[in-house]
């Protein structure tokens, strides 16, 4: 744990860079572009955003930075290519890590109290920390979520708020997330164009959003430590609990003898 609090403070000094560095990708950001990303994930209704909360709109606005193009490029590669930033500033460090971003859903194993969280990448197969203070703070073992996530040193950072979305249900397997997922594993993620991986994360945020994933974000700002709380399933227990499995309540019983007496 002592290496990953080392981090932090050059941890917080790149985070401040790249609220400065996400602004100006956001003002570039056309009304075509919001358009585009808007009807992939399924908030544009006839010409209009139909945006729930702020998170949404977070989330619109990472999606169509990194995987609405024009030309062939991102927002990040179109701006890489006006060489914005000194070579050797911070800004100019963030934006072209941004270029190396990798989206995809991740399972919580193991929380660093304050720092972050070990998670396992469920579309690529391996074992990641997100060096995060946040995650750090209100992260638990078994939580799902989806971010986009960039190098730093040797560990990864997101590039926004995390979409959490419940804990691991028991009924996996039956899950549309599930099905998403393992569609996409059926092909090597590798082998994938840029395109087609973009339709593929514009497929998992749908689902999500339809879900109501965003209402369970939390922002917090760098070197700040929100309160601890747990992320509620987007599914209720009669859906995601078997009738044989452990309760959820955590009385040990089998679900059918304890909280399943009530339905």
């Amino acid at each position: 744990m002592s290496d990953y609090l080392e981090l932090l403070p050059r941890y917080k000094r790149r985070r401040s860079v790249s609220m400065a560095v996400n602004h100006v990708l956001v003002e570039r950001l056309g009304k075509g572009i919001l358009d585009e990303g808007g009807k992939k994930l399924g908030i544009l209704k006839g010409k209009t955003l139909l945006l729930d909360s702020e998170d949404e709109l977070a989330v619109l606005m990472d999606f169509c930075i990194h995987d609405v193009r024009r030309n062939g490029r991102t927002a990040v590669e179109s701006f890489l290519l006006e060489e914005p930033y000194a070579p050797d500033s911070e800004e100019m460090a963030y934006l072209n890590a941004l270029k190396n971003a990798q989206f995809s859903l991740f399972l919580i194993e193991r929380v660093e109290s304050g720092c972050g969280v070990e998670v396992r990448d469920l579309w690529r197969g391996d074992t990641k920390f997100i060096l995060d203070i946040g995650l750090g703070t209100t992260g638990s073992p078994r939580l799902l979520l989806a971010t986009r996530i960039i190098p730093f040193e040797t560990v990864f950072v997101s590039t926004g708020a995390p979409l959490p979305f419940g804990e691991l249900p028991n009924t996996w397997s039956a899950s549309p997330l599930h099905r998403i997922l393992e569609g996409l594993q059926g092909d090597d993620i590798s082998r994938l164009s840029p395109e087609q991986l973009s339709e593929s994360i514009a497929t998992l945020l749908r689902t999500l959003l339809q879900a109501g994933a965003a209402e369970h974000v939390g922002y917090v700002s760098p070197g700040e430590m929100p309160a601890p709380r747990r992320q509620p399933p987007l599914v209720s227990q009669q859906e995601r609990v078997g009738r044989n499995d452990p309760c959820p309540c955590g009385s040990g019983k089998k679900y059918k003898k304890c909280c399943g007496l009530k339905k």
